[in-house]
C-alpha cells in the first residue's frame, strides 16, 4: 500500500479510539487516522473529507453506529465501514451486515486483528 489511507474511527470510548489510533499510527503503513466521539460527529467530518475506511462503534449518544452507516451507505455507498460493538448479538450482526457493513467485530478484539482487516479490505 503505497499511497496513504484515510481511516476514521468512531467511538464514544476514548481509551478504545486512542488504542485503534495508535494501532494504525505506529502500523507500518500509510495512514492518516481521523477520530470522533459520536456517529453526529462522524457524519459532519464524513461530509467535509474524502475517508477510505470508517471503524465505527454502534451504541453511542445521538447517532448511534447502525444509523450512521446507513447514512454512509445512502450518501457514500463505496465508503468501506467496519461496525464493532461489546453488545454483539445475531440480530445486530445481521442488520449491520443488511445495510452495507463491510465487517461485523465484537468487543473485545485483538489490535493485530482488526489491523489485518483493514489492511485486507483496503488492498
Amino acid at each position: 500500500m503505497d499511497e496513504t489511507k484515510k481511516l476514521l474511527i468512531v467511538d464514544d470510548e476514548e481509551t478504545l479510539t486512542f488504542s485503534l489510533y495508535q494501532c494504525f499510527i505506529l502500523a507500518k503503513q500509510n495512514y492518516e487516522v481521523v477520530t470522533a466521539g459520536s456517529g453526529d460527529e462522524a457524519w459532519e467530518k464524513i461530509n467535509r473529507e474524502k475517508f477510505d475506511l470508517v471503524i465505527s462503534d454502534i451504541r453511542m449518544p445521538g447517532m448511534d453506529g447502525l444509523e450512521l452507516l446507513e447514512q454512509i451507505k445512502k450518501h457514500y455507498p463505496h465508503l468501506e465501514v467496519i461496525i464493532m460493538t461489546a453488545f454483539g448479538s445475531d440480530d445486530k450482526k445481521e442488520e449491520a451486515m443488511r445495510k452495507g457493513a463491510r465487517f461485523y467485530l465484537e468487543k473485545p478484539f485483538e489490535m493485530k486483528e482488526i489491523r489485518q482487516l483493514v489492511m485486507d479490505i483496503l488492498k
